[in-house]
């Protein structure tokens, strides 16, 4: 991530004032990267602008101002960065009754490995992104919360980057099927990330 330490500002008086201006900018950047698929789940397609804010927001609410903990911060965010031939997403489990959490989360076991692009009729599975203390081969537990990233060889990517070429966000689960295109804005914004270098 093109972000430093010096980038973030940890006097949270300071931030704290600059807060609405930034959160009205980013509100509809979010907004045009954001997926529906079907009535629980819930994509947010990251950029640096995104992960920026993040980032700034985790600083103020958890009064992070020690270097070290603030890149830490950096690090962590900077595995969601997408690039020339990587999207990557937070999948958020909206789940409206508290009391059922634990059994909605059961029944959707796994979902986060059930998921994929669609790319002209052409599979792109996501993969997910495991924090620095996950073993890759123990398969994660399914939160309310899963980062994930789609890698594309140079036909999906070009396939992608073409409007005329069909793409859908798909979850194909025992519990949950459902797909939703990617078109407009959304498409127009994710296009821009597959022009990225990396």
């Amino acid at each position: 991530m093109a972000l430093s330490v010096a980038d973030i500002i940890t006097d949270p008086e300071v931030y704290s004032a600059q807060r609405p201006s930034l959160r009205a900018r980013i509100l509809p950047v979010r907004a045009e990267r954001r997926i529906r698929v079907g009535d629980m789940l819930l994509f947010e397609f990251e950029n640096e602008q995104t992960l920026r804010y993040q980032v700034q927001e985790m600083v103020y609410t958890e009064r992070l101002r020690d270097p070290s903990e603030v890149a830490h911060e950096i690090d962590i965010y900077s595995r969601l960065l997408p690039s020339s031939h990587t999207l990557t997403a937070t999948l958020f489990i909206e789940l409206d009754v508290l009391d059922a959490v634990r059994a909605e989360l059961e029944r959707l076991a796994g979902v986060q490995r059930s998921i994929r692009l669609e790319i002209g009729g052409v599979p792109v599975p996501a993969e997910e992104i495991l924090g620095p203390d996950e073993d890759p081969d123990v398969p994660s537990q399914t939160v309310s919360v899963h980062m994930l990233r789609f890698l594309l060889n140079d036909d999906t990517r070009d396939a992608f980057r073409d409007p005329a070429v069909p793409v859908e966000l798909v979850v194909d689960h025992p519990a949950y099927n459902e797909a939703t295109p990617i078109t407009g804005t959304t498409r127009t914004s994710l296009i821009a990330d597959l022009a990225l270098r990396g």
